[in-house]
């Protein structure tokens, strides 16, 4: 898949008819979105917009468009919780002419984030170029793809032409020939590149563009240590990088993400299921979003308009059987933690939410728990590791978390959970283990 592919991917939304650009290379000017720092009229007090003539697909289809967990976002009004690192990315980049860097974990909104920026720089008269970066890319591979899109050129084919070895100097007078034309380069899921020397021509370079003066940026979306190893690379760069990391959006941020996708899709959510959502997601719009969905879809096919209890647990357990069948063995950790009793949970949910926050779980956390409850951090344990220059420990899978907290929460209100979904549930459970 070339650049262009990924481009008109990540950039899918409708062009102005004075603006539509056809021609690979170019980008697509975004429409429909709202100043980054205006706010929707009524934001504070959203109605669902119920319709007894919509379909059932129809309703789905709202559903999906309300709380779609599966893709990032593009409009800024589908932003919630992130106003200033956009601030900060708008000022750092396209106000000081910085290079940036978007880091946080998985499900947190890194690349959401980046394509509304992109929108922005767009506004601004930047041409915006995409790439999802691959592991075992060499730097020739990783910046020509971006230097023949800069060109305006189709890039070439592996198979009749031999690709160029370029380095950062060339690529800096590359780009130097188009003067003041102005260019961002969007690196995602940047800790693919794990080879110091790519990093390091890539931090080179980075920095020779910023001593050149040129208005061509280079924002990197990936993991902390992604950071450290560019500056690694060029420890002056320091003075021309712009940090912007993700942390989980607050709680005010979760009910009006609920309050907006549950209006656009004509339904509503009771306070217990709305905070119970908010507890156990943590402030990841991944998990509110996937929960919210499924939530969603159990109150329709109850012929319901509120969403309450047992339609967000039974949501969040089939989140739970979908998450095991690409996880099975850290789920069968949770159930093994789980089953040590009531009397062990709130011991799994001190851990769990400590482990979540950055810095990660420390050890002058772990060491009262090692004493009370030994068995609980020694089963979660298997499901973690340190994280990179830390003994503080995080989970593998950054999804994994919210889902044991998910568990923890349909086992603690089993009595909301109908005996057919705890069937259903069970089911799925066992198909998989098959």
């Amino acid at each position: 898949m070339n650049i262009f592919t990924r481009i008109a991917r990540w950039l899918r939304r409708t062009p102005e008819p004075e603006r539509r650009r056809e021609a690979p290379g170019r980008r697509s000017r975004a429409t429909g979105g709202v100043p980054q720092n205006a706010q929707p009229a009524g934001a504070a007090s959203i109605t669902p917009s119920t319709n007894a003539a919509m379909s059932a697909d129809a309703v789905r289809s709202a559903i999906r468009k309300g709380f779609n967990a599966t893709q990032p976002v593009t409009a800024a009004r589908h932003l919630h919780g992130r106003q200033q690192e956009m601030d900060l990315l708008v000022e750092g980049v396209l106000d000081r002419g910085n290079h940036a860097m978007i880091f946080g974990g998985r499900g947190t909104g890194k690349t959401s984030l980046a394509r509304v920026f992109a929108n922005v720089a767009d506004n601004r008269g930047y041409l915006v170029f995409y790439m999802a970066c691959e592991p075992g890319q060499d730097f020739t591979s990783l910046i020509s793809p971006f230097l023949d899109a800069a060109r305006g050129n189709v890039p070439r084919s592996p198979a009749t032409d031999a690709p160029i070895v370029v380095g950062p100097r060339d690529v800096v007078e590359t780009l130097a020939e188009h003067g003041q034309r102005k260019f961002i380069f969007i690196l995602d899921e940047f800790d693919r590149i794990t080879d110091p020397a790519v990093l390091g021509e890539l931090s080179r370079t980075m920095k020779l563009l910023s001593d050149a003066a040129l208005p061509v940026h280079i924002l990197a979306v990936g993991i902390a240590s992604g950071l450290s190893q560019l500056i690694e690379g060029h420890e002056s760069l320091r003075r021309h990088m712009t940090a912007v990391p993700i942390v989980r959006i607050d709680t005010a941020a979760v009910f009006d993400l609920i309050d907006r996708g549950a209006a656009q899709a004509g339904l509503n959510f009771s306070d217990a299921a709305r905070e119970t959502i908010a507890h156990v997601a943590c402030g990841s719009p991944y998990h509110v979003r996937l929960f919210c969905a499924l939530a969603c879809l159990e109150t329709l096919r109850q012929r319901k308009t509120v969403v309450e209890m047992p339609a967000t647990l039974a949501g969040m357990m089939r989140a739970v059987d979908d998450w095991t069948i690409t996880n099975p063995t850290d789920a069968a950790l949770f159930h093994e933690a789980i089953d040590l009793g009531a009397g062990h949970w709130p011991v799994i949910e001190q851990l769990v939410r400590a482990a979540i926050i950055p810095p990660g779980l420390a050890p002058e956390q772990q060491a009262p728990h090692i004493d009370r409850d030994g068995p609980v951090l020694e089963i979660l344990r298997r499901a973690m590791h340190a994280r990179p220059g830390s003994n503080a420990l995080m989970f593998r899978d950054s999804l994994a978390p919210q889902f044991l907290l998910g568990m923890l929460s349909a086992s603690r209100h089993g009595d909301h959970l109908t005996r057919r979904v705890v069937s259903l549930v069970e089911g799925q459970r066992q198909s998989a283990a098959s």
